[in-house]
């Protein structure tokens, strides 16, 4: 017969063999173990956009695959140059938020989906939008993948509407030409005192004035890049004149379509503040503009378009893996298993409020009040290859304003645009 004291002792050693067995099964949540000498593997995540969104989706990968996700949050104004500095000193993420321009940028910072994951360009056209693989593939390598896609759209205000009799959103740009003069609202000088929207001014009055004046250029069917370069060449197209004429008319105070000027207050402020009926942006201005004024009636329909073939624009970010990593398998992984993962991205839908990338949630979401616009543009939307978004926001933004101010003329500013970024 045992002793109470043996009794006790093999109690213990039955309940420490029990927990190792738990450990290894992974039913100790937070405890299982990968192969990397004991340790748990950790992944290092640099993002812009709120951790909230996310961390359910870190902790359910963690339980199923004992992989523990560091996520560190920047702001979009700065990520850029702390992730290449510390990229520089070694010190960088394993997996990096990468927008959608960054490719011919960065190319050289990041690695390629490895061909063990199995993830293919056949998978890439039947699960996204087309502008996927334009933006994130080349020479058959799949580089980042998208959580979400955002677009370009008309964002009204809905009172300011009705009270001035606009009853249909237009769904032209010739229709919403027609409405400008009801929507706007001048003093006895013929000054500006309600904009009917913001549209012809330049990124110092317009939030993405640039976007604008590129979706514009993509409507009038301009090709911005120089065949397989990302060199451009739109400057001696007639068309270039066309869509940036087309645009400043909106500034032009001799205009019928006059509506907007670069002396008003900042877009969004005005916007926010009810005094202008429209804008044209992403649904990630939506939250800003709540956050000034929660209780602005706010709508949201598709961008006017120029003919019946819809052209929309998009602006989002993906997610790479650095090629510094030393655990690129596990950090592709990751990515694939919040991309491609119809449940885990609608987890992360609904979560985040984002615009779905995946096809199937785009079907599903078509109609949602929230997204359903935003997403159904991604099938349309184009993007093009620039050596440097930022720069190019800047120079695109600068062509405007020199117009506008009788410095140069469309044409010498066109020029001017082209040799500016085929220089950067």
């Amino acid at each position: 017969m045992l002793t109470r004291n043996q009794i006790i002792i093999i109690g213990v050693i039955g309940f420490i063999a029990l927990f190792f067995i738990l450990i290894f099964l992974g039913v100790i949540p937070g405890l299982k173990k990968t192969q990397q000498g004991g340790q748990q593997l950790q992944l290092n995540f640099w993002g812009v956009e709120e951790e909230t969104a996310l961390r359910p989706i870190f902790d359910s990968y963690q339980s199923a695959n004992g992989v523990r996700i560091n996520y560190t949050k920047f702001s979009e104004n700065n990520f850029e140059k702390n992730l290449i500095d510390a990229l520089a000193s070694g010190k960088g993420p394993d997996i990096l938020a990468f927008h959608s321009s960054w490719l011919p940028k960065h190319i050289g910072k990041i690695a390629p989906a490895p061909t063990a994951a199995n993830f293919s360009i056949t998978q890439i056209r039947n699960l996204y939008p087309q502008i996927i693989e334009n933006d994130f593939v080349k020479d058959n390598k799949i580089y980042a993948l998208p959580v979400y896609i955002d677009t370009l759209a008309l964002i009204y205000n809905r009172d300011f509407f009705d009270a001035k009799g606009v009853a249909v959103v237009p769904k032209s740009w010739a229709e919403f030409q027609s409405v400008i003069p009801a929507l706007k609202e001048t003093d006895a000088l013929g000054r500006i005192t309600k904009a009917a929207a913001a549209i012809g001014g330049s990124e110092k009055s317009i939030d993405r004035a640039s976007d604008l004046l590129t979706l514009l250029m993509f409507q009038f069917s301009i090709n911005l890049n120089v065949e397989n370069s990302e060199k451009v060449a739109f400057s001696k197209d007639k068309k270039s004149i066309q869509a940036l004429n087309f645009y400043l008319q909106f500034a032009d105070s001799s205009n019928q379509a006059y509506a907007w000027n670069d002396n008003l207050r900042y877009s969004l402020d005005n916007f926010s503040q009810g005094t202008v009926a429209a804008i044209f942006n992403y649904s990630s201005a939506i939250s800003q503009i709540k956050s000034k004024n929660p209780f602005l009636n706010i709508g949201v329909a598709p961008m006017p378009q120029i003919s019946k073939d819809s052209v929309n624009y998009a602006n989002y970010w993906g997610l790479a893996v650095s090629n510094q990593s030393k655990q690129q398998a596990a950090a592709w992984n990751f990515i694939l298993y919040l991309s491609s993962n119809q449940l885990v991205a609608e987890q992360y839908l609904k979560a985040s409020k984002r615009p779905p990338a995946l096809r199937s949630l785009i079907q599903k979401y078509s109609n949602d009040s929230d997204s359903g616009v935003f997403s159904n543009q991604a099938l349309t939307a184009k993007s093009w290859k620039q050596k440097d978004n930022e720069s190019i926001r800047k120079i695109f933004s600068n062509m405007i304003e020199s117009v506008l101010s009788g410095g140069i003329d469309s044409q010498k500013a066109l020029q001017q645009a082209e040799n500016e970024i085929n220089s950067l």
